[in-house]
Parts: structure tokens; C-alpha cells; sequence
């Protein structure tokens, strides 16, 4: 498995994976953004998309942005492909950028903040919106 910063020739691929892995439904997608191919294409050209490929193919994927007025980086969206699921995938990947905490926006209801409760991420707070979870490099 190799994990590293997308490029430009993988644009079409890290799109299709997004749309075969990441559904309009699930509650923890809560803006049409996440699904849009523009925004993952301009996130590969700024160098702000990690991808996981085994032999080719892309089984988990991120896009990411560091916060330029706050020492955090925000993990913007992300999907693992099943086969690759529950085992530890996205830490892994995760702690290729980690020089700062990582904070996820997850709306408040969704049962989605389940996932990251169980996977080690930390509540940092909460409003009626959104839950604000944050992942650090326990090295």
C-alpha cells in the first residue's frame, strides 16, 4: 500500500473512487461540496488531497486544508473503500500530515460521530450544528 499527496494524473480516479464511496445520504455528508468533482480536482491541484492506493487503485482518500489562523489542520472529507474498513486506514493515512491536530466538523445528530467516539478521535465541543472532533498524533 502506498499513501501519498494525489496528483493531477489521478483526478478522474480519486473522483470515481469519492462518487463509488462517499453517499449523498449518509448523514455525516452535510454540504453538496463533498460530492462536487471540482472541489476535489482544485484540492489535488493544491496539494491538499492524500490518497491510499493498492496497486493502482485508490481504497481511501482525504481531503484536507491547514488553517492558516489556527495551528490545526481541518480534515475536510474523507471515505475508505469497504474491503478496507475498521482497520485503522484513515490514522494511517491521517499521520502522514499530522505536525498538528486534526479537527472533523460532524453535524451534531448524525450517527456518524459514532465512528469517530470509537476510533479514538477527541470531542473538543459541540453546538446545535456541528460536533468538532480532534485527532493528534499520540508519537
Amino acid at each position: 500500500m502506498q499513501i501519498a499527496l494525489a496528483n493531477p494524473t489521478q483526478i478522474s480516479e480519486v473522483v470515481y473512487f469519492f462518487n463509488e464511496n462517499l453517499e449523498r445520504n449518509n448523514s455525516a455528508v452535510y454540504s453538496e461540496e463533498f460530492l462536487c468533482p471540482l472541489g476535489i480536482k482544485a484540492a489535488i491541484r493544491r496539494k491538499q488531497m492524500i490518497v491510499a492506493t493498492v496497486e493502482g487503485q485508490v481504497v481511501g482518500a482525504f481531503r484536507f486544508y491547514r488553517k492558516k489562523t489556527q495551528n490545526k489542520i481541518s480534515l475536510y472529507q474523507f471515505a475508505i473503500s469497504e474491503v478496507y474498513r475498521g482497520q485503522g486506514l484513515l490514522k494511517t493515512m491521517l499521520n502522514t500530515i499530522n505536525d498538528l491536530p486534526i479537527a472533523a466538523l460532524c453535524p451534531t445528530e448524525s450517527t456518524f460521530n459514532a465512528y469517530y467516539f470509537k476510533s479514538g478521535w477527541n470531542l473538543q465541543e459541540q453546538n446545535d450544528e456541528f460536533k468538532i472532533w480532534i485527532f493528534s498524533n499520540p508519537n
